[in-house]
């Protein structure tokens, strides 16, 4: 390259060094600094990126700090500063966290979510800084034009000399301005010494704690009597819950032999209802749809108990556990509120809304439940009544052409696809609500058939709670087995409350 190459390049890359010199420092302190308040579990939570390695839990004052490597690269970690909750006391709330914590895939990749989209905010920020920077530079590089800034230039080497000496002089000054403000700090004698960490194990010497759990720090000072006794509870529960979830896994890798496994030309769909939070049955379904070869999850509603924007970890969890499979979904009465559903938008599931969808070659319809249900309180009317959505949708059905049939209809309450079934305008109608099963029950209308099927609660739900370290009910999931976007076969897998699983036959459905 030339003299002249040089010199038409260089202003150039002076630019460009100026832009990712300023993009990298502004872009760094805002995410060291940043935060944002989150839904965590059962709390809201301000999150915030640390740079010393470890995921820390603040539980607040009664509760120790809990800390956990998190091995990523550069040290990044994160601070969870753990805030209110609607739990009525501090026992339901270490339960209910120690459950959520048992399984923590989905409020591991949620965190996660939050410092990457931290980390993409501050980019750019950064990156619009210096661009600001580079544009003001050239600006007034520009301006003064050439002639101005040989002036500008020799004033600067005419008075260089006495530049450097006061160059000399700002830079002591400075020193001692820092000295003036860090030096006493580093002299005096702290009056609260640093925090000292020591592992769960030595908190709890009588508990045989899992890995994972091993790798656990708390805060040192806590040692109280009824502090210990509430981690120690907590810790039980968690223990419990994975080994009775974990036992339940482990049997479907044992049956998976009478698995119905999806052949050529076939696409297996697992069908889930009525999870009422009990995430512990996420890992057994994902086993049932893993043997079985199944692409889609079909979600029939009630993931949580009363549709709170606390309980969105109910279908974080479900995301990250079928993250390989597609989600068609619906809320129920008890997902109410919005929360749900759109927690169900953000991770990605196809969310029936009264029109005609096709996923994996399977033409869908539906809607979530119009009514609204708290967790122990009584039915309150939506937008429209059951009846009125049973119409409005077997309308929408019956209108579709032949070439365009429904092969799958998706609601909740199974009284929301009668008048569909009765006009014989989709194949497979699906549903939940009950907590138990019905059919499938096949009848043929204007010489088609169509078959009606409820599933029963997947989280073993008694009325609509279900999260907890065992099942209250049997938790059932259903195969549906398709074939030309056809339904062709059901299958249940039952988890029962001895921790066996159990395989229904399959049963073919009439073409």
């Amino acid at each position: 390259m030339t003299r002249k190459q040089v010199r038409a390049v260089a202003p150039w890359a002076g630019l460009f060094v100026l832009w990712a010199v300023t993009g990298l420092v502004v872009g760094a302190l805002g995410f060291a600094n940043d935060s944002e308040r989150v839904t965590i579990g059962a709390h809201a939570a301000t999150v915030s990126p640390t740079f010393d390695g470890h995921a820390t839990l603040d539980l607040g004052a009664v509760l120790p700090r809990l800390r956990i490597a998190t091995d990523t690269p550069g040290g990044v970690g994160v601070n969870v500063d753990v805030q209110e909750t609607d739990a009525d006391n501090l026992t339901e709330l270490m339960t209910r966290d120690a459950l959520i914590a048992s399984q923590p895939d989905g409020e591991i990749a949620r965190i996660q979510q939050v410092i990457q989209e931290m980390a993409l905010d501050n980019a750019v920020a950064g990156a619009g800084s210096g661009l600001l920077v580079v544009v003001v530079v050239t600006t007034l590089w520009t301006s003064l034009g050439r002639r101005r800034r040989r002036e500008l230039w020799d004033l600067v080497h005419r008075h260089e000399r006495r530049l450097e000496h006061r160059a000399v002089v700002v830079l002591v000054a400075m020193l001692i301005t820092i000295a003036s403000i860090f030096g006493p700090g580093q002299i005096r004698t702290a009056e609260v010494a640093p925090t000292e960490w020591r592992p769960l194990t030595e908190l709890l010497p009588t508990l045989s704690l899992d890995p994972r759990l091993k790798r656990v720090e708390v805060a040192s000072g806590f040692s109280t009597t009824g502090g210990v006794g509430v981690i120690k509870t907590a810790v039980e529960t968690y223990e419990r819950s994975t080994r009775f979830y974990g036992r339940l896994r482990e049997q479907v890798q044992r049956v998976g032999g009478r698995i119905h496994q999806a052949s050529e030309g076939e696409t297996v769909a697992l069908l889930v209802s009525d999870r009422h939070d009990n995430i512990g049955m996420d890992p057994v379904a994902a086993k049932v749809a893993e043997v079985a070869g199944a692409k889609l999850l079909i979600d029939a509603g009630d993931d949580s108990s009363s549709g709170q924007s606390w309980e969105v970890f109910s279908i974080n969890s479900l995301r990250q556990h079928f993250k390989d499979l597609k989600v068609v979904a619906v809320a129920g009465n008890h997902d109410a509120g919005g929360h749900i559903e759109e927690s169900m938008r953000k991770n990605g599931f196809t969310v029936l809304d009264s029109k005609p969808v096709e996923v994996e070659g399977i033409r869908f319809l539906g809607d979530s439940d119009p009514t609204k249900t708290g967790l122990g309180s009584a039915d309150s009317p939506g937008a429209e009544t059951i009846a009125d959505q049973s119409k409005r949708l077997a309308d929408i059905a019956c209108e579709q052409p032949d070439d365009k049939r429904i092969s799958t209809m998706v609601v909740h309450d199974p009284s929301s696809f009668a008048e569909t079934a009765t006009r014989g305008c989709a194949t497979l109608l699906l549903s939940g609500h009950l907590h138990r099963q019905v059919g499938p029950e096949t009848k043929v209308v204007d010489e088609r058939p169509v078959t009606t099927y409820t599933n029963g609660t997947t989280g073993g739900a008694a009325y609509a709670f279900a999260l907890g370290y065992t099942l209250r009910r049997p938790g059932e999931m259903t195969l549906v087995t398709y074939t030309d976007g056809k339904p062709i076969g059901l299958q249940t897998v039952t988890a029962e409350l001895t921790g066996d699983i159990t395989v229904g036959p399959y049963t073919p459905l009439p073409s």
